[in-house]
């Protein structure tokens, strides 16, 4: 009976969370590399977003790469935003980093792999 009542609290408390931010994905083909963008969907300004980069070619998954974004405001200058990316496996790097205003931004992925870099440019907008 006790085991059953955790179980259901566990369930409730489960129910309860907030949902996760909806998330888009981009990806382009770049000298036969794969490299994807996934970020929030209608990303908010002065909060931490999450971008999660996947590196794949005609073999599967990159692992070993270096990986870094560069966040351009495409309106105006808005300084340098360049996270470095942690890898995660599986071919996936993490990032995080924050909007300093409203509109169109552009985030290029840099990925170095095996001594070469490889360059993506993915088109974002932040709202209010």
């Amino acid at each position: 009976m006790r085991a059953l009542a955790l179980l259901l609290a566990l369930a409730v408390l489960a129910g309860c969370g907030a949902a996760a931010p909806a998330a888009t994905r981009q990806e382009q083909v770049v000298d036969g590399i794969t490299i994807g963008l996934e970020a929030v969907d209608k990303a908010r300004i002065n909060t931490a977003q999450t971008f999660v980069v996947s590196l794949s070619d005609a073999s599967g998954p990159i692992d070993g790469a270096s990986v870094y974004l560069d966040l351009t405001m495409t309106q105006m200058p808005m300084g340098t935003n360049r996270p470095v990316a942690t890898p995660l496996g599986g071919g996936r790097y993490r990032a995080e980093a924050a909007y300093t205003m409203t509109g169109p931004w552009e985030v290029t992925v840099f990925a170095e792999v095996d001594g070469v870099t490889h360059q993506a440019i993915f088109d974002l907008s932040v709202v209010d």
